[in-house]
């Protein structure tokens, strides 16, 4: 997937200011008021920077600790989402959590701020859209992702390991896999680096595993290779899998990664990535010691959410 973003139009929605309680002096927030946005995709926007695609950016003010479902509905394209803080970080993205070819992001809000809502296309599509945030309830798998759930995990088996085996899925079955789609080159992958690390400490003893899942680059015609001394991910002149081996063995040696990290092969990949339903980076998939699907989240930000925690420590205190 091609991953590019810029904006045209503003739509800002505010939120009314704190009003007094009949108490006198108390003050609280209003109910957040459910938005509906009908728009156009024009092929002469501007083009994101990100997907070289037109988009159109809508500003809203939300809430910490609400959680909110973002749907895009396009009328003759491919919707893509995402979302940013005021700031211009990416947050959470998708493709089609919505159904069809509809976007979906379900976001917990930790801190109140105005954020960015970025509406575009995965190709050169344009048309009518309609954009809604609607305030929701419990902390919760998104879109498509939520059919997910209660479903056998799709097993797949690695094509090379760091920090153990190139096992199959199936085979860790009676342990509770906290499985992570991602990519060296991805910024949320690599924010969401501390929260894995402190999963594996804490829970291994218990029965956690957590598993990274990645592809080889080269497969794809990347050209990337691993400054040691930044930390960064730069382009080189030439790649094949055994640099890409190299670049993972770096970035995990970088980012001192203790867990299992596995690597798949391109067709291999595109078939587990689909079977997994993996519309951004990072994904997070909880599997229970049964092997089937409990928990999923995309996105760093969503990767820390609190909530995230007390699912992992549910399914540990489940017996086998």
């Amino acid at each position: 997937m091609k991953r590019n973003w810029i904006a045209l139009v503003v739509f800002v929605v505010a939120i009314a200011a704190l009003a007094n309680s009949a108490g006198g002096g108390g003050k609280e927030k209003p109910k957040f008021k459910d938005i509906k946005i009908d728009g156009v995709l024009a092929k002469n926007d501007d083009k994101d920077p990100r997907r070289n695609t037109p988009c159109k950016i809508h500003v809203v003010a939300l809430n910490a600790g609400q959680s909110y479902t973002i749907d895009l509905i396009g009328r003759g394209f491919d919707a893509y989402l995402r979302l940013e803080d005021k700031a211009g970080k990416g947050l959470a993205e998708d493709d089609d959590s919505g159904g069809d070819l509809n976007a979906q992001i379900v976001f917990k809000c930790m801190k109140d701020d105005d954020y960015r809502i970025i509406c575009t296309s995965m190709g050169i599509g344009s048309g009518k859209y309609t954009l809604t945030v609607k305030a929701a309830g419990a902390f919760a798998s998104a879109g498509s992702h939520a059919r997910m759930l209660g479903t056998p995990a799709p097993d797949f088996e690695g094509d090379f390991a760091l920090n153990g085996k190139a096992v199959k899925l199936s085979e860790l079955k009676g342990k509770v896999v906290a499985l992570d789609f991602w990519a060296v080159q991805s910024s949320g992958s690599v924010a969401a680096v501390p929260r894995l690390r402190e999963w594996h400490k804490a829970h291994k003893d218990a029965g956690l595993s957590v598993v990274g899942l990645t592809y080889f680059n080269s497969d794809l015609g990347h050209k990337l290779g691993f400054d040691p001394s930044t930390g960064q991910v730069i382009n080189v002149a030439a790649a094949s899998p055994a640099t890409d081996q190299e670049l993972f063995k770096a970035f995990a040696a970088h980012y001192k990664l203790d867990h299992l990290l596995l690597a798949l092969h391109k067709e291999k990949a595109l078939k587990t990535f689909n079977d997994y339903l993996v519309n951004g980076l990072p994904q997070l998939v909880l599997i229970d010691r049964q092997g089937v699907v409990r928990f999923v989240c995309v996105g760093d930000v969503q990767m820390r959410n609190p909530d995230v925690d007390v699912e992992i420590k549910k399914l540990l205190a489940e017996k086998k």
